[in-house]
């Protein structure tokens, strides 16, 4: 008695961590498998599982069996040979289909943002180019304004030459008007007193003539 349970002792420790590891295994995918209420083929069958299922251990493998627990909650045995320490290849196949789904929609997002991105920079270069063309008008149109600018200046400084000289002009055409008036006015007065003294002249020489006779 005490042999059998020094046998048993370390079957016992090691069901006593297993559920603490909780340590998983999964389904062949080969077919679908029994859970059985014992680790022997006489027992009733519990559940039948899918290939890949994912299986919790509960109790290592015990004579070809392995206690699991379904994702339903049932705990039964099962054949050790039908388990794996990974996912069926039909489960990793569905999941690398669902990545590389995930991976070509992502593919096609950076495709878009970097179409989307190209497209950004034409524009932005677009703009660049229309910016400079801009500034270049602007330029071109500052220099017009500025050479308009000069030449309404030199317009109003010609306007006021030409008033300043039209005033000259004027002011000297009346002094030629006055200097003409009053020469002319000399003139004149110079004739009325030559009128009047030549007279006098000649009958003062005609007196002294008498006199003389």
């Amino acid at each position: 008695m005490k042999r059998r349970f020094l046998w048993c002792a370390p079957w016992l420790f090691v069901a006593g961590i297993a559920p603490a590891q909780a340590e998983r295994n999964y389904a062949t995918d080969i077919c679908s498998l029994p859970v059985q209420s014992g680790a022997a083929p006489a027992y009733k069958i519990l559940r039948m599982v899918s290939s890949g299922a994912p299986l919790e251990i509960v109790e290592p493998n015990i004579q070809g069996y392995t206690k699991v627990k379904t994702p339903e909650g049932t705990v039964g045995w099962i054949m050790t040979q039908y388990l794996m320490d990974q996912p069926s290849a039909r489960s990793r196949l569905a999941q690398m289909e669902t990545r590389i789904a995930a991976l070509e929609n992502e593919n096609r997002a950076l495709r878009s943002d970097s179409e989307a991105l190209n497209a950004a920079r034409e524009a932005s270069t677009r703009c660049g180019e229309e910016l400079a063309d801009v500034r270049h008008t602007a330029s071109q149109t500052l220099a017009i304004e500025e050479e308009n600018h000069q030449l309404r200046q030199e317009m109003a400084t010609s306007h006021e030459r030409q008033s300043q000289l039209e005033l000259e002009n004027a002011t000297l055409r009346d002094q030629s008007r006055r200097n003409w008036f009053i020469a002319g006015a000399g003139a004149v007065s110079g004739g009325l007193l030559f009128g009047l003294i030549v007279p006098h002249l000649s009958l003062g020489r005609r007196r002294r003539r008498w006199d003389q006779l």
